[in-house]
């Protein structure tokens, strides 16, 4: 679900004109954001808890892998949000944050993908 609200934020945000000031659609999508922080925050407490509870498994860590992304990526998404509408930042950072926070997704991927079956001994 996380990951279907980070792309309509993407999809938002790559879609905008930045010469544009801010409007109506530019503060829903840094509600959607600050509510997908929230989700995100349950979810990792979630994943937290079954991983002390029932112990490690590659897809409770991968699980928590791709949160802590996501939250990252949230977080820096809220926080330059927050800096356009003061003013302190042009929306061209932002779309630069989305574009370079895809290595963080890229590495985690490789991470799951490649290292993960040396790891648990995958056959």
């Amino acid at each position: 679900m996380l990951a279907l609200v980070l792309g309509l934020v993407l999809y938002v945000v790559s879609a905008r004109d930045i010469r544009q000031p801010a409007n109506l659609f530019d503060y829903l999508n840094l509600a959607l954001i600050l509510t997908a922080l929230v989700i995100d925050g349950v979810a990792l407490s979630a994943i937290l808890f079954r991983l002390s509870a029932f112990g490690i498994t590659p897809n409770k860590l991968a699980a928590l892998g791709e949160n802590l992304a996501l939250l990252g990526n949230l977080a820096g998404l809220a926080w330059l949000y927050i800096g356009y509408f003061k003013k302190k930042f042009d929306f061209a950072k932002l779309i630069k944050w989305q574009t370079d926070y895809l290595y963080v997704y890229f590495i985690w991927t490789a991470i799951v993908a490649f290292i993960f079956p040396i790891v648990f001994r995958f056959n």
